[in-house]
């Protein structure tokens, strides 16, 4: 049987720091909550764990309100949103737009599905999950702002919000749906499948996105992206995102630990389980990473190296690159010339 750990792009949770900026609010508390106080929003491709961004979206609709995730997303969030953003804002229609977003969603997450279905003239969209998310109220505040950000992209188009003609979606276990209705009127009612469903009739979907959105769109993340799951185990999953942390946070067997789900002492036995262990994982991934740098036309200064990955000092590195890269930092450099 195989572990892995659910990942999705930081761009998922970049409305969300947007809108807490926004708002004067500290971001940092709520990040930190989520298990996400290393994450850098620098970096749009960088991945993160899917609960992490799951618990910030909860965290914050308790706090400011029930309807916060979609109101989140609802303006700015297709331009933020990373490479599924910039897909579906390339059109050159509405339609096709959403249609390229489902197919680079397996870039965006390992555990998100979008799909597309023509409906006579109009389209619907549904959006689900390999994984179970939670209760009730965590999968309404998930769906509320997926929906937020398909009609903030349809909105590109039509120059007017809402632009879905119906949402169906699971109700929140208190509230159904009332508290959505400010943003979307009659169009939002309650599902009792949990399955997220957006009706967009053709003169939205057929509509043309303005040529310089698609300009805008068609240059981000061109040639960027690489498969987010290579491998699809724990271990792969585990080497992502301690390259995630490294420069931002030391990572730990307990951190790493808590974003599978998992004890200490279980995360141990799976990684076992597929023959390695987290030290081997982390040895490995700063030699990687170490030996990119160092093959770059601008290498770094060894002793920034070894500080930014976190080793003791820089013979500490020279050895490590040595057992294995096989080669010294300062080999490695040489052959560069």
């Amino acid at each position: 049987m195989s572990y892995n750990i659910p990942l999705i792009r930081v761009a998922a949770i970049a409305p969300i720091h947007r809108w807490l900026v926004d708002r004067q609010l500290d971001a940092r508390p709520f990040l930190e909550r989520s298990g996400l106080g290393w994450v850098s929003l620098a970096d749009l491709l960088l991945p993160i764990p899917v609960s992490g961004a799951v618990r910030l979206l909860v965290d914050i609709a308790r706090a400011e309100g029930p309807d916060a995730p979609y109101r989140m997303a609802r303006e700015r969030g297709g331009f933020e949103i990373g490479l599924i953003g910039a897909a579906a804002l390339q059109g050159p229609t509405v339609r096709d737009g959403f249609r390229r977003l489902s197919r680079q969603m397996p870039l965006h997450c390992t555990h998100e599905v979008f799909s597309v279905q023509t409906v006579g003239a109009n389209i619907t969209i549904n959006d689900g999950w390999t994984l179970s998310l939670g209760d009730d109220e965590v999968l309404h505040y998930v769906q509320q702002y997926v929906a937020a950000l398909v009609d903030s992209i349809c909105s590109v188009a039509t120059g007017r919000a809402p632009s879905v003609t119906r949402v169906g979606m699971v109700p929140h276990p208190q509230l159904g749906v009332s508290h959505l209705r400010p943003w979307l009127g009659d169009r939002v009612v309650g599902r009792a499948d949990r399955l997220l469903d957006i009706l967009v009739d053709s003169d939205v979907a057929d509509l043309a996105m303005p040529e310089h959105i698609r300009e805008k769109a068609d240059s981000r993340f061109v040639g960027k992206v690489a498969p987010l799951n290579v491998g699809n185990s724990l271990s792969g999953d585990v080497a992502t995102l301690v390259a995630s942390m490294m420069s931002h946070q030391k990572p730990t067997v307990d951190a790493l630990a808590a974003t599978a789900g998992m004890s200490a002492r279980t995360f141990r036995r799976r990684l076992s389980e597929e023959g390695t262990c987290f030290s081997d994982i982390l040895e490995r991934t700063r030699a990687l990473i170490a030996l990119n740098s160092l093959q770059t036309p601008n290498p770094p200064l060894l002793r920034d190296l070894a500080s930014e990955l976190g080793y003791a000092n820089q013979e500490t590195l020279t050895r490590a690159m040595q057992r294995w890269a096989g080669h010294t930092p300062t080999a490695i450099k040489a052959m560069q010339k």
